[in-house]
């Protein structure tokens, strides 16, 4: 079970009862411009209800709350690749619309990624967005990640810790 707390947020695992209030805000994401850039979702109730119980079976899919409000303001993907000879996992969000210009997602992905380098000792994070989505490249470029070929972003363990320091 994954439980992060950050000044404005709580992050921690999907309940299966998470469904509607990951429905709602699926369905104002896609209608949004970050959207484009992604395979749809689809957004039955059935069908959130499966992806819900999905995130819930495990620690790769975090909730992230709004703490003054309870409010679901994102998500966050954590999973590990396969096939690499390190520990390397992928960093994924969505964030709602509504939720974007105020640091959420800068302060809720540092959060993954103390966990990641912290607490499970991740080697790398690895991760991809296409380069016209310019707000997914910004964040990444906030979070200090560095681009590494056509759309895919890279940092290290050590890299974070050299960056935490500077901090």
């Amino acid at each position: 079970m994954v439980t992060l707390d950050t000044d404005r947020l709580m992050i921690r695992n999907f309940g299966p009862d998470d469904w509607r209030a990951l429905q709602k805000m699926i369905v104002v994401y896609q209608a949004s411009e970050s959207a484009k850039y992604e395979d749809p979702w689809p957004t039955s109730d059935a069908d959130m209800k499966n992806i819900a119980g999905w995130f819930a079976s495990g620690d790769n899919y975090l909730a992230v709350w709004l703490k003054d409000t309870a409010a679901l303001i994102g998500m966050i993907a954590i999973e590990p690749r396969e096939g690499q000879e390190q520990r390397v996992h992928n960093l994924g969000y969505i964030f709602h619309p509504g939720y974007h210009g105020h640091g959420y997602a800068t302060e809720g992905c540092r959060a993954a990624m103390d966990y990641l380098f912290g607490t499970l000792g991740v080697d790398r994070i690895l991760t991809g967005t296409r380069l016209e989505n310019r707000a997914s490249v910004a964040l990444l470029g906030r979070l200090g990640l560095r681009a590494i070929g056509n759309s895919e972003f890279t940092m290290s363990r050590d890299e974070w810790s050299g960056k935490r320091q500077e901090s």
